[in-house]
Parts: structure tokens; C-alpha cells; sequence
């Protein structure tokens, strides 16, 4: 019996060091770059994740997370600009990172601002939740509940609308089961290009329940954002899974006369792929497009009626419910050569490249947090 339970301790002591061992942690102070102050309660998180803090009254902050990797480490706090940081965890079970910000808000230059909520700013307003958040069934369970730290500028000169907020724009997902803070750092509307770009940094607080079953709806649902979407691609391509996981990828490019050529052939995309700049991570450099179509889901409804708008004016009955193959094509933004990325599909840079068709079309109301994993036997 004493032998019994010697063996079963001594079980229970190497699960517990080895949970242990797979947590990674960042401690430090957070002051102010100029007088050296600390700063408590500013809010420290790694972006697109669900880990967050704020920092105690003697400006120390503590974060732990459960998988090696690299993360963005933002902190944010009113009246100073946005620090941003990215932190490789995994060589140490522990770092210490101390943080200098910066006074000043976004210049905003000799531009009127007119933070009234008339007429005008209810109409940007419309125009910005749903460029925001989307035209999807998903976004249709969202909602923004602080629209009111939104403010617009309008440039009538150059058809151009801006959107900005000093704080946090708040977001209950109902769909997914999240509510969400989503730090705006640029929101930009130019109508003569038909162009809209936003970023920003987002933490994500799981919502609670009691019911079970809205539970398991919420885990469904977060599944389905998740298979086909680009965190997905990219944990696939890393793991060489594209096939096995649904992807099939493309090469393309726009020709003179003929427009855009897109060759029916697998690219194997493997073979562009070269090592990153960190021991765990990996490039893919490409010309012109890749075409990734995910063909275990079919376009939604939503999205086939924003297509046929598009084409035709209006949306055709006829065209809708078609089941076709979620497609997507990305191109690398001038200025970068590729598209690094790690196996959690971690991206270095986001900005690094475009997202077109169906990754386009998924906004904020489809967005998981990086730490997402599907629930096996889901």
C-alpha cells in the first residue's frame, strides 16, 4: 500500500512540474518615459488573445500565458500614445519587462473635430459598424456598447472619412461569446478608391453562462469562425496539414488584356516556404496573388448577397445559396517581402499583407482570440 502511494505521488509530482513547466510568464513596471512615475492601472494585454491585465498601484503588471510563442505586448492608458512590443516567451519559465510611456495623443492637425452626435455622426456611424463589424450573420448578434466614444472626421475635399475613439470601443459578441476591447488605432474610408482599412489591438474576455447549451452554442460557433479562417491557414501551413485540413492553394496574377489569370494547378505552396527570423518561425514570400479556397464550408448567404450586389446592383435570388467553396486571395503589401508567421498562425506583421474575397468579407464579428483552440471531438 505504502509502495502504492509512493508511486502515485510521485505521478502527481511530475504532471504538476510538467503543467507547470508549460507556463510562461511577464512581470513588470509600468512608468512614465518622461518623469519616471509608475503608472497604475494602465491596461497591459497581448494582443488578440484573451490575456489582459491592469497594472496595481505601484504600476507592476504580471501575465501568463499557457503556450510558448512570440506576442504583442500593448499598453494603453488615456492621454498617452500606444506602446507595442513583441515578446518571444518559452526560453525562460519567467521574464522581466519594465515599460516607458509616452504623453501625447494623435495629432490630429488643424482638423475640426465635431464630437456632436447629430445627424451627420449618426450617419458615419452606421457606415462604421458596418464596415467594423461586418454583414455577417455573426455581426448581426453584435454590438457596440460605448458608440459614443467614436468620433468622425470627414475630409469632403478628398471623400475621405476617419474614425477615432481615446478609449477602448467595447464589443459584446453574442454569436461567438465574447466581449471585446478593441483599441482603434486607425479606421480609414476613402470613397473615391473604394477602399476601407482599420487596425488596432483587441484583448478578448470570455462570456459566462449558466446555460449549458448556449455554451455549446458559443463553442460551435467559435469552431465554425475558426476552420477556413486565416489563423487556421496559417497553423496548416506551418504543420504542412493544407490538404489534410481543407486548403488548396493557387498562384495568380492580373495580365494586361486578360485580366486576372489564375492558374488551375495546386501551388504547392510549400515550396515557397524558407525559414523565419526566429527559430520557430517561418516566410512565405510569393509574387503577385495566392488563391486559397477552403472547401470543407461553403460561402454563406450573407456573403453571396454582398457579392451579387456588387456585380449586378441588386442582390439576384437566382445566384444565392449556392453551395460553393469558401475562396480567398492575399498579396504581399508593397515594402514587404513576406509573410512571417508561427504555429499558433501568429502573424509578425499583419499589415504585412491584403486579404481580398472571403477573409475580407470576415470582420470583427468572426475574429477568435490567437490562444482559440477547437475542443477535440467538436
Amino acid at each position: 500500500m505504502r509502495l502504492k502511494l509512493y508511486i502515485l505521488l510521485t505521478v502527481l509530482l511530475v504532471s504538476f512540474e510538467s503543467l507547470a513547466q508549460d507556463r510562461y510568464t511577464v512581470r513588470g513596471t509600468v512608468k512614465d518615459a518622461a518623469t519616471g512615475e509608475v503608472m497604475p492601472f494602465a491596461t497591459v494585454f497581448f494582443a488578440e488573445t484573451t490575456y489582459g491585465t491592469v497594472t496595481n498601484e505601484e504600476g507592476q503588471y504580471r501575465l501568463t500565458v499557457s503556450d510558448p510563442g512570440t506576442y504583442d505586448l500593448i499598453v494603453k492608458f488615456v492621454g498617452y500614445q500606444t506602446f507595442a512590443a513583441q515578446l518571444k516567451l518559452g526560453d525562460q519559465e519567467e521574464i522581466t519587462y519594465d515599460v516607458l510611456i509616452k504623453s501625447g495623443a494623435k495629432n490630429l492637425g488643424s482638423v475640426v473635430v465635431t464630437a456632436r452626435k447629430d445627424a451627420r455622426w449618426q450617419e458615419h456611424m452606421r457606415e462604421f459598424r458596418l464596415i467594423f463589424l461586418g454583414e455577417s450573420a455573426n455581426a448581426r448578434q453584435c454590438k457596440i456598447l460605448n458608440e459614443e466614444v467614436i468620433d468622425f472626421i470627414y475630409d469632403e475635399e478628398n471623400v475621405v472619412l476617419e474614425a477615432f475613439s481615446a478609449e477602448p470601443i467595447i464589443i459584446e459578441n453574442k454569436a461567438l461569446g465574447y466581449k471585446i476591447q478593441y483599441y482603434l488605432e486607425q479606421f480609414v474610408v476613402d470613397y473615391k478608391a473604394n477602399m476601407s482599412s482599420y487596425y488596432g489591438y483587441t484583448v478578448y474576455e470570455e462570456l459566462k453562462s449558466r446555460s449549458d447549451r448556449r455554451m455549446k452554442r458559443w463553442e460551435a460557433n467559435r469552431q465554425k469562425a475558426y476552420e477556413g479562417s486565416t489563423i487556421h491557414f496559417f497553423r496548416s501551413l506551418y504543420e504542412n496539414k493544407l490538404e489534410e485540413d481543407g486548403f488548396y492553394v493557387q498562384v495568380a496574377k492580373d495580365v494586361t488584356g486578360l485580366g486576372r489569370v489564375i492558374d488551375p494547378k495546386d501551388a504547392n505552396v510549400y515550396q515557397f516556404l524558407k525559414s523565419g527570423t526566429t527559430d520557430i518561425s517561418k516566410a512565405l514570400p510569393f509574387d503577385n496573388l495566392l488563391y486559397v479556397t477552403y472547401d470543407k464550408e461553403f460561402e454563406s448567404k450573407e456573403y453571396q448577397e454582398i457579392q451579387s450586389r456588387r456585380n449586378i446592383g441588386h442582390a439576384s435570388v437566382g445566384k444565392l445559396n449556392k453551395k460553393k467553396p469558401q475562396q480567398s486571395w492575399i498579396s504581399i503589401m508593397e515594402g514587404h517581402e513576406a509573410i512571417e508567421f508561427e504555429p499558433n498562425g501568429y502573424v509578425y506583421n499583419p499589415v504585412s499583407f491584403y486579404s481580398a474575397g472571403y477573409w475580407g468579407f470576415e470582420k470583427i464579428a468572426e475574429m477568435i482570440p490567437l490562444d482559440y483552440r477547437p475542443k477535440k471531438g467538436n
